[in-house]
């Protein structure tokens, strides 16, 4: 069996109310890794404990969640909150600025695309409810954002789920490796588009 002691993610039996939970406060730009929560339903597969599907749609469901949480936060609060508690989610003046430069200038697009980087996935819900973003774009965006990312993270669960250590392995190596790039290609596609669109 592998050894789980190092991480309180990591340490319970799995249940789906326990993954919707974790992946709430993973939407709420709370330090909660799905790179973590989401391979884990995936290797819970494996051994019969839970269904794949299910977990993905619960891991889903919670990040949307977890999601709405923040975008109402700044639709209600403002900047004002957000640049007094915003380090709460490690949300500093000059990341609002930014990400709020990014959706001014993207939008939706910003939205779907942001749910692959790390670090700032669940940030950009922050400048869409600053930004009175429609709710239901954006919860198409963000849903099928999530839906995607959190699909492959399970099964790279199944994939290694022979021994969790080389699921650590891999996540350690190659997962933010795979987001840089994924970033490097968004933005690629983002100004190609862009400017295309000025002709």
């Amino acid at each position: 069996m592998p050894s789980w002691e190092w991480n309180p993610v990591i340490s319970v039996q799995p249940s789906y109310i326990y993954i919707f939970a974790l992946m709430i406060l993973e939407g709420m730009s709370l330090p909660i890794p799905s790179e973590i929560v989401m391979p884990l339903v995936g290797y819970y597969s494996t051994k019969g404990l839970l269904d794949p599907y299910l977990g993905i749609i619960v891991g889903t469901v919670g990040s949307l969640v977890g999601s709405l949480i923040d975008y109402y936060i700044a639709l209600k609060l403002g900047v004002p909150f957000l640049h007094r508690y915003g380090k709460l989610f490690k949300l500093t003046p000059e990341k609002l600025d930014a990400l709020s430069r990014w959706f001014a200038k993207y939008g939706t697009q910003s939205v779907f695309f942001f749910r692959f980087i790390p670090a700032f996935r669940a940030l950009i819900s922050f400048p869409a409810g600053l930004s009175k973003m429609r709710l239901p774009l954006f919860i198409f965006a963000t849903f099928a954002g999530h839906l995607i990312w959190d699909t492959i993270l399970v099964y790279i669960g199944i994939y290694f789920s022979s021994t969790w250590q080389s699921i650590i392995s891999v996540l350690d190596k190659y997962l933010y490796g795979v987001a840089a790039i994924t970033a490097i290609i968004i933005v690629v596609y983002i100004l190609i588009k862009g400017n295309f669109l000025k002709f």
